[in-house]
């Protein structure tokens, strides 16, 4: 099995707000989910509680990945001028809430830190770039 991370992009992933603003401009949107691949010989070597650890910080980071993407995708349809910066930012609150997620998450130091960076991989159309995908991974791998 592959060991670490691997970003799969998943049209059902962006905020619901986010993709109906994006389907009513026309643009087409993609979100980018993280998922961990432990190889198998290693989950049976850790305890339970040490399993229930990993998950934990896996998930966190996912989530951290999710409200990052999530948000420089919301702040480049502001900068297009598709959404009010107001429109995009309860989009945004709402879809996170939506999914369990605290809001708060946005004001993470790390979410702040990659959400910029992530909108420099961004194409016109505000979802990924294609070509950026490798820089992607590797910036979800190594800051998040």
């Amino acid at each position: 099995m592959q060991k670490g991370f691997k970003i799969v992009n998943l049209r059902s992933a962006m905020p619901l707000g986010l993709m109906a603003a994006g389907l009513i401009t026309g643009f087409a949107v993609t979100g980018l989910v993280v998922t961990g691949r432990p190889g198998r010989a290693d989950q049976e070597a850790l305890s339970p509680v040490v399993q229930r650890r990993v998950a934990t910080v896996i998930l966190a980071q996912r989530i951290r990945a999710f409200a990052a993407m999530a948000q420089a995708h919301s702040l480049c349809l502001v900068r297009q001028g598709t959404l009010s910066s107001s429109q995009a930012g309860q989009a945004l609150n709402i879809t996170l809430q939506d999914l369990g997620i605290d809001p708060g998450v946005l004001e993470n130091p790390l979410v702040e830190k990659v959400s910029p960076r992530f909108q420099g991989l961004l194409g016109a159309d505000c979802s990924l770039d294609p070509k950026h995908e490798q820089a992607a991974q590797t910036l979800l791998r190594d800051e998040l």
